[in-house]
């Protein structure tokens, strides 16, 4: 086995901080503090500045803001704003095959024509979450919960008192 004062680290970028740390290691001292951002240092907090300007929080500089944090009376009431939400996207889902018969007679399309409405669903369902979850990133999650609601109970009364069958579609795709 190998002692570590004779192998000293290998240079990762700075070549004065690798000399100044080969030199201080022959010594027995500690390894100083780099000057080159390229350089970790264990131990030490590096600001995570953004191309804009931002600084990035990590979890030790905001934890008391975090949700570990919350009375237990929070956590459950976001807990069940969240389910009830899933659950009203979900019987969104499920509530339309019956409506099918309904929409074939008044409108005049075939049943397989009238399941397009779920259909577009389904699929502008899966795509929504992608375009929303940047959004939620940069202005967070409260505003954008609130907006997506707000939509998706504006778009269900188009769908509802829809003169034709082209209303449907457009008011299910907008929905999800």
């Amino acid at each position: 086995m190998t002692d570590n004062k004779q192998n000293p680290p290998l240079m990762t970028g700075n070549p004065e901080a690798y000399e100044s740390s080969k030199q201080n290691s022959e010594k027995g001292q500690d390894t100083p503090r780099s000057s080159s951002p390229d350089i970790p240092v264990p131990g030490e907090k590096k600001e995570k500045i953004l191309p804009d300007g931002r600084r990035e929080l990590t979890e030790d500089e905001c934890y008391e803001k975090l949700a570990y944090c919350w009375p237990t009376w929070k956590k459950w009431m976001y807990l069940s704003s969240v389910a009830a939400i899933q659950i009203s996207m979900n019987f969104n889902t499920s509530v339309f095959p019956n409506a099918v018969q309904p929409i074939s007679e008044a409108f005049g399309v075939s049943s397989q024509k009238a399941r397009v409405g779920q259909m577009i669903y389904l699929i502008m369902y899966s795509f929504g979450c992608e375009l929303w979850a940047p959004w939620s990133e940069e202005l967070g999650r409260w505003p954008i919960l609130q907006l997506s609601l707000f939509l998706i109970n504006i778009w269900q009364i188009p769908a509802s008192v829809a003169p034709n069958f082209a209303t449907i579609i457009v008011s299910r795709a907008l929905v999800s």
